[in-house]
Formats: structure tokens, C-alpha cells, sequence
């Protein structure tokens, strides 16, 4: 039996993607421990689920690098009483709403465990660093994940949770599901805060598809003189990846070494020279994405939302095939996915006005009459508008439409990744529609110019 229909058979294959999707970065390689010892050994190959299961079954430890842009964070407290770790707690304004205390393996050692983000974004694994080693540093802590230097992966042997409110949570589903429902930590408010660095933008670099770096990475050079624009492919691969950029550096280096075929004479005569080259590529390629917040395939669907067919099919039966009205909830529930076990979920004001033809505001009270949605009254001015509580069947995630691993931006290229023209016109009559009305709308939707390649 293959490990995806043994995950089935146990019915919590959901659970295991969204704990990979939430703590693993499966490349370039990870470590292990059993239980009770005290060291680590590297395994050099990318980590796959045989492992990941071995240690939320608590048969040995496993660790793992941290991905560029981290879904979540944690503040490993070593040598500490349960009262200082408190006031860490507390200086830091993080509390049982927003983080997750843990027991660590050592005595007297704790992980705080929270969900990060930079004014309302996710923010990279540098940034991350930045803001918070000050405060570490001087508090003598240490803050992961980190890119070179692997983190004992979550919910383990002996991860137990401390604070009150989650004494009960005994398996590691169960711990997953109570943080997914933790409120994001905004790091622009923190207060030892450093200004961020600023690094030249190449806007003449073109974002293209990653999948040529994919094979040229497995493959190596192919012909003479492509040595420079191969290294971009696969950085841009590892990029779409969640490859940290050290990481990323590193790899590349290794695999021109190993994999440049015969084809190019600097990485024999020259390979500073070519690590060099390599650095200043990745950083092109890693900092034009994130100014133009471009972000990694994971990072994109767990920030930006994803959503299924079968939604789509409901939320023209709602809209009764209103295309502004089907516009405005196909993105509340798109956004509302990955955040989909939080108790409240905050809508920032700026994506209502952009998802809103008419006035978000009516259009959020006509979801309410129709008990598709409930508001309440979290106003926070200028960051968050009223939060909100979905009436909706989420479906799993496995059957999100995706496009070359990403979710489409709007609805028009979502319904055109999915459905012919002739069954979306079926459908719209169905619902309701006069024929010419359909036709107009599936004109619309299916002539639309598409070109999007990152």
C-alpha cells in the first residue's frame, strides 16, 4: 500500500498537507535523533512523509531548515523558569489568542510557538531575523526557523502544551487545528524593530516559469554558453520553492559544480568567481520578488487563498449568476480557506474595496441577510475592517484548482482552469440565466488574454 492511500485509509491525509504545508521545508535535507539522545544526524536527502509520521508518532525526532517565507515561528527559551518565560511572553504582547506555549525536550525549556506576518503580509525568513534578534539576543533566546540550521519539527515526543486553555489538546491533530485558529502576530508593531535594509531592484528582470529551472536542476547545463542563464532558471525553481536564499545559493553552487555537463569552463577555472555571480543572481531574484511580493507557490495559496470547483458551482447559485455579486464572494471564500479554522476571521479593508464593484458594505450586509456570512465588531481603523464568521462547506484541500501549483488571482481565470465553455454555459442557464445572457458571460470569461508566468 502506497503512503498516500494509507494516509487516506486513516482519514487524516488533510491533516498531514496542512502540517507540511504549515512546518516543512523538505529541501535540501534534514535531520534526526532518536528519543533521549542528544545528537543530531543529517540526512542528506530531501525529507519526505516516512519521517515527518516516524516523529509525530514518536518514534524518533526529525528537524528541518526553514522555508524563505516561514508560516510560522518559534522562541526557544533554554535554562528558564516558567516566570521568565511569562515576561517574555508578555513584553512581547503574545498571549493565548496568538501563540502556543510548548514544553522542549531539555528541562526548564519551552517553545513559543505563533504565526508571524508584517503588516498584513508574510514576511521572509531575513526580515524575520532582523526584527526579533535584537530582542533575542539580548534576552538569550534564539528564534527559528531559521535557514541553516534545522528546528526540531513540532508536536513530537514530549511537545506538550502548557498554557491552560490547551492542556487538553493530547494528539497532535488536535494541536495543529488549535493553531490554525491563532491570530496572526503583526512584527511591524514590535518594539525592538530595525529599519529594513534597502537593496537594488533590477526591474528589468523578467519573472518566467520555474520549470525549466526544475529540469535543468535534475538535468544539468544542455548546451555551451548557458551557464548564467540556467543558475537564474533554478534559482527561480528554488524561489517558487521556498527555498531560503542561503539555501539557495548553496544548491546552485553544488549543482553547477556537479551537473555543469562539460559545458562550462569558469565553474572548473573560476568557481568563486561563479559563487559570486550566483550570490548577486539570487538576491536579483529573491528581492525583485519579494518588492513585487511575488510569492513562493505555498506561501501565494496559504496568503492569497485557494478554492474548489464545487465552490464556484454554489456561489453562482447564491449570486444567482451576478458576476460583480459572484466577483465579491468568490474572494471572501478564496481568502477564507487556509484561515478557515480560525474562530474570527479579519478582512483587511483595502482587499474588500478591490474584491468590490458596488460598495463592499452592502454587499457584506446582503452575505449576512443571506446567513452566508455573520459580522462583529473588531474595528480596527486603518488595519482590519469588521471580522467575520463564514457560513460555508469547506471541501478539502487536495481539490483546490491550481495552475502549475498556484491558485488563480480572480475568478474569471479560476472558472476558466476548471470548467469547458459549453459546461459553464450549462450551468448558467441552469441557474437561471437567459441563454444570450449566458453566452455573453462565457464570451467574457473565456477570451480573456492570459498570460501570467512566474
Amino acid at each position: 500500500m502506497n503512503m498516500e492511500n494509507w494516509l487516506q485509509e486513516r482519514g487524516f491525509k488533510e491533516d498531514i498537507q496542512q502540517y507540511t504545508e504549515t512546518f516543512i521545508q523538505r529541501l535540501p535535507c534534514y535531520c534526526i535523533k532518536p528519543i533521549g539522545s542528544k545528537a543530531w544526524r543529517t540526512k542528506n536527502k530531501p525529507l519526505s512523509d516516512i519521517p515527518i509520521l516516524a516523529h509525530l508518532q514518536g518514534k524518533y525526532a526529525v528537524g528541518s531548515y526553514g522555508k524563505w517565507y516561514p508560516t510560522y515561528s518559534i522562541l526557544d527559551i533554554d535554562d528558564s523558569e516558567r516566570g521568565r518565560v511569562d515576561e517574555i511572553r508578555d513584553k512581547l504582547k503574545l498571549d493565548i489568542n496568538n501563540s502556543m506555549l510548548f514544553t522542549s525536550e531539555s528541562a526548564n525549556s519551552y517553545h513559543i510557538m505563533y504565526r508571524p506576518t508584517y503588516n498584513g503580509k508574510p514576511p521572509t525568513i531575513k526580515l524575520l531575523g532582523e526584527i526579533l534578534r535584537p530582542f533575542a539576543n539580548e534576552n538569550n533566546i534564539e528564534i527559528y526557523p531559521q535557514a541553516k540550521k534545522a528546528i526540531r519539527l513540532p508536536y513530537g515526543e514530549g511537545q506538550n502544551c502548557i498554557d491552560i486553555e490547551y492542556l487538553h489538546l493530547g494528539t497532535w491533530q488536535q494541536k495543529l487545528y488549535w493553531f490554525g485558529k491563532l491570530d496572526p502576530y503583526d512584527l511591524n508593531g514590535f518594539p525592538y524593530q530595525q529599519q529594513r535594509l534597502d537593496f537594488d531592484i533590477n526591474e528589468n528582470i523578467k519573472i518566467s516559469a520555474a520549470a525549466e529551472g526544475a529540469f535543468l536542476y535534475k538535468e544539468g547545463l544542455i548546451q555551451p554558453s548557458s551557464r548564467h542563464d540556467s543558475q537564474f532558471k533554478v534559482l527561480k525553481y528554488f524561489n517558487r520553492q521556498n527555498i531560503a536564499l542561503e539555501v539557495a545559493i548553496d544548491l546552485t553552487f553544488k549543482w553547477i559544480r556537479n551537473k555543469h555537463n562539460g559545458y562550462s569552463k569558469d565553474i572548473i577555472t573560476s568557481p568563486q568567481a561563479v559563487k559570486k555571480e550566483i550570490e548577486r543572481q539570487a538576491k536579483s531574484v529573491y528581492f525583485y520578488n519579494d518588492y513585487h511580493q511575488v510569492y513562493p507557490d505555498s506561501t501565494h495559496n496559504l496568503h492569497n487563498g485557494f478554492i474548489t470547483k464545487a465552490d464556484i458551482e454554489k456561489i453562482f447559485y447564491i449570486t444567482e449568476a451576478s458576476l460583480p455579486k459572484a466577483k465579491f464572494l468568490f474572494h471572501i471564500v478564496k481568502y477564507c480557506y487556509p484561515r478557515r479554522y480560525r474562530t474570527f476571521i479579519q478582512l483587511h479593508s483595502d482587499n474588500l474595496k478591490a474584491w468590490s464593484i458596488r460598495g463592499y458594505l452592502s454587499q457584506l450586509e446582503a452575505l449576512q441577510s443571506q446567513d452566508i456570512i455573520k459580522r462583529y465588531d473588531s474595528y480596527q481603523t486603518d488595519k482590519f475592517s469588521k471580522s467575520i464568521k463564514i457560513n460555508w462547506q469547506f471541501k478539502d484541500s487536495s481539490q483546490a484548482i491550481l495552475i502549475d501549483g498556484r491558485a488563480p488571482e480572480d475568478l474569471k481565470d479560476t472558472i476558466a482552469a476548471c470548467y469547458k465553455p459549453k459546461e459553464l454555459r450549462e450551468l448558467l442557464i441552469n441557474i437561471g440565466s437567459k441563454r444570450d445572457t449566458a453566452v455573453k458571460v462565457t464570451s467574457r470569461i473565456f477570451n480573456k488574454d492570459k498570460c501570467i508566468h512566474i
